[in-house]
């Protein structure tokens, strides 16, 4: 029986923090670091994608999908 890959559903979360959120995060003015929010956003959504990636990684290994488990 072939492994779930159900979990890799994950990676679309960085790409709704980066585009679903563009009218939430462009109304607000300034972050508390005084730099723009919208740099401040990317930056945190970096952090954010890299979690996510590695949240699937260990969701993969854990599922018994091998690196030469491509498809």
């Amino acid at each position: 029986m072939a492994p779930s890959r159900a979990h890799r559903w994950l990676l679309v979360l960085p790409f709704v923090w980066q585009v679903g959120l563009i009218p939430v995060v462009n109304n607000v003015p300034y972050a508390p670091l005084h730099i723009p929010f919208p740099m401040l956003w990317q930056m945190l959504g970096v952090v954010f994608t890299s979690a996510v990636i590695a949240v699937v990684f260990r969701l993969d290994k854990r599922a018994g999908v091998s690196d030469e488990d491509v498809s």
